[in-house]
């Protein structure tokens, strides 16, 4: 078979299917709050990283706010992604396998529908998981040290889509660690320029919460990890362990777990390199989670990107092991059955084709809650529908009131505020919930809303009493029912209640974002860490050994005399003396001179350029540890963490064989001057840096201008 014509011709038909489904029903709620984000652009957001927002923004530029708009890019992607697929499999394996990989990730619901239809941050990031796992396999074949930047740029693409994204780091690691062949890695500077480039593009995220009391990254962390202490629980693990399964197929699911078990012996036992770099790229993310649901509730799909690089193994063992009868049967079976529900989902989500009352025990399936049979609140595919309607009511109510005068439209819970806001995207809708979310943080100034009515709207779903607010608003009228219905039933109700003269001074603080404080400055907020950074090293850390230690460099220091660096001229200049290439001593000795004298010049035209204080000046002289030096003017950036550096890099770039000595001398060096009281760490880390920069600099350029001659 010609596979590669095949793998087009799935990948391009299923692609046309999704584009002709995208625009057919409602947005779930998790993309009508993504689809919220591209109302608010900024550096990051309170749940998740901007990319995918930034993808949402682009795509509804062109199509404009409609459901195929939000979706379009998460059908692209998918069909991107997929082809990516196909070529690592191959890799890997032959095309084969990269064509039955394909297929089951056309027939698992997580791949073919959640990250191929639905447009949520997963979607990029399976994109960029798996060019990771592309670029890293040029690595491995080619040596090539070019493809660590492109790998770096990947990864901080992968990072702005989802933290999940740090599991790409520690899978490379995990298999530079376990082959032995690649180990030369950690030797080689590349690898570290990658993680750099990855942590320089996630900046604006770091940035975002530095501005926000770190809100997303403690929301993530609460979120994944539970706000107690860990509890050992069976029952959530294995819920998880079932919704997983759900997400997968129950039966295809089980050829997963055989798949890691397989994988992890033949990469253990017969040192199988394809098998081991799939485990590196699978196994941490799914130990990481599965782990977690043990003592805190997972989300099915969060392991996912695991499962996304094991399918690759799974395609590999299903055509292994075809030829045996009863393997066969089995796989068909579950590939029938899964693709049985993925083809019925669609259907019924249009047209409703399931009878949802037929699998609730009859008593439950007629019990009403707001007004609303408990078997139409329980069926999910009713939440997307609706919405239009909603949207034109609420319009309609809007404009009886006078121009002047016109309500604001609120709710309490932020996915309903979302969708609402995509049903009337001309209209502002705001969110008072009594919990910490996105809408806190977009409408931290609430002053334009006083003395304003307004219209709060809530569902039977997700139904609440505004008159909870209390003294909030001076008067709440009894809430009008909005029907929605569905082939002649009626499925949702929402609820509006007018809610007179908006009294911001009334509102309980909770349904706020003060609990974060006031919007923080960015350089403020690094000075205050630099600052406690500085005092926790120079006051909390002290010793007896340490203090004598650094009495007699501080005396030396006050003598004008760098003991430090001296030791480390000693010791480079024995390396270097010592070193097989001996004919060259007196250029490299020559050369880090030149490197020494560049980098100190730096260092003392911006010293005299920025004049900053040092910790003396700033603290006071009984609030800081000092040993013999009393240094006052000039401190950033530091001139011994500068020649340090300079002199290490330089011996690094030069001989490798002792990188691990440059690295705890040049690191001795620069705790010393914060551990005496001399520098803060902010003039530590900028001398260092540029020392380093300026040996890397010089050595390269005479290293070509040699070459040349």
């Amino acid at each position: 078979m010609n596979y590669k014509l095949w793998f087009w011709t799935v990948n391009a038909g299923t692609a046309v299917l999704r584009l002709l489904f995208i625009g057919k029903v409602g947005l779930t709620v998790d993309e009508a709050h993504y689809w919220a984000y591209t109302k608010f652009l900024d550096l990051s957001y309170y749940d998740h990283p901007p990319l995918i927002a930034y993808i949402i923004k682009l795509s509804s530029l062109v199509f404009g706010n409609t459901e195929f708009a939000v979706r379009f890019p998460a059908v692209l992607i998918f069909f991107i992604a997929s082809w990516i697929f196909f070529i690592c499999a191959k890799k890997l394996y032959n095309e084969r396998t990269a064509f039955t990989g394909v297929l089951l990730l056309n027939v698992l619901p997580v791949f073919s529908f959640l990250g191929s239809v639905v447009s949520i941050p997963d979607s990029p990031l399976a994109l960029f998981w798996i060019l990771s796992l592309f670029v890293f396999l040029l690595i491995i074949e080619t040596n090539g040290k070019k493809y660590w930047y492109l790998l770096g740029v990947i990864g901080g693409f992968a990072l702005l889509s989802k933290y999940n994204a740090v599991m790409i780091p520690v899978g490379i690691v995990l298999f530079l660690i376990l082959s032995p062949k690649h180990r030369f890695w950690f030797k080689q500077k590349e690898p570290y320029f990658a993680f750099l480039i990855m942590i320089a593009m996630f900046i604006p995220v770091i940035i975002w919460n530095i501005e926000n009391s770190w809100a997303s990254f403690g929301f993530q962390m609460r979120h994944g990890f539970g706000s107690s202490l860990p509890k050992f629980s069976p029952l959530l693990f294995f819920r998880s362990f079932g919704a997983q399964a759900g997400y997968l197929s129950p039966p295809i699911f089980l050829a997963f777990l055989a798949a890691i078990y397989i994988c992890v012996k033949e990469a253990w036992q017969k040192k199988d390199r394809t098998a081991l770099i799939i485990a590196c790229f699978s196994l941490p993310t799914l130990i990481l989670f599965n782990g977690v649901a043990t003592f805190n509730e997972i989300l099915p799909h969060w392991p996912a990107m695991g499962y996304l690089v094991l399918a690759i193994y799974v395609a590999h063992i299903t055509l292994k092991y075809w030829e045996v009868r009863w393997f066969r049967n089995y796989t068909i079976i579950a590939w029938i059955f899964t693709l049985a529900i993925l083809i019925a989902a669609p259907f019924h989500l249009m047209y409703k084709i399931i009878p949802i009352e037929k699998f609730l025990p009859k008593a439950q399936a007629e019990k009403i809650k707001h007004g609303i049979p408990e078997a139409e609140r329980v069926d999910i595919s009713n939440d997307l529908f609706g919405w239009k309607e909603l949207g034109e009511e609420i319009k309609r109510i809007v404009s009886s009131y006078p121009p002047k005068n016109r309500p604001f439209i609120f709710t309490h819970k932020s996915y309903l505020a979302s969708q609402i806001a995509f049903a009337v995207p001309d209209i502002r809708v705001y969110c008072l919930s009594d919990k910490l979310d996105a809408y806190d943080l977009w409408q931290r100034d609430l002053r334009n809303l006083r003395n304003r009515d307004a219209i709060f709207i809530c569902n039977d779903f997700f139904y609440h009493d505004p008159k909870k607010y209390g003294d909030a608003f001076t008067s709440y009228s009894e809430p009008e029912e909005f029907a929605v219905y569905r082939n002649g039933k009626k499925v949702r109700n929402f609820f509006f209640t007018k809610c007179e003269k908006f009294k911001l001074s009334n509102l309980d603080e909770k349904y706020t974002a003060n609990i974060l404080g006031e919007k923080k400055n960015v350089p403020d907020e690094l000075l205050k860490a630099d600052h406690a950074a500085f005092k926790f090293i120079n006051s909390k850390m002290h010793c007896k050994v340490l203090d004598l230690y650094m009495s007699v460099i501080s005396y030396c220091d006050s003598k004008s005399f760098n003991l430090g660096l001296v030791f480390i001229l000693i010791v480079s200049i024995a390396i270097l003396w010592n070193h097989d290439n001996r004919k060259r001593f007196w250029t490299d000795i020559a050369l880090m001179a030149c490197v020494l004298v560049v980098s100190a010049l730096i260092v003392t035209f911006l010293k005299n350029y920025f004049e900053r204080p040092r910790p003396l000046t700033v603290f006071g002289d009984d609030n800081v540890n000092i040993f013999y030096e009393t240094l006052h003017r000039n401190s950033f950036p530091s001139g011994h963490a500068n020649a340090a550096l300079a002199a290490c890099a330089f011996m690094f770039m030069t001989v490798r064989k002792y990188w691990y000595w440059y690295a705890i001398l040049a690191f001795g060096m620069g705790f010393e001057r914060i551990y005496v009281g001399s520098h803060f760490p902010s003039d530590v880390l900028a001398g260092g840096f540029i020392g380093a920069m300026t040996a890397y600099i010089m050595v390269t350029l005479f290293r070509k201008a040699e070459n040349k001659r």
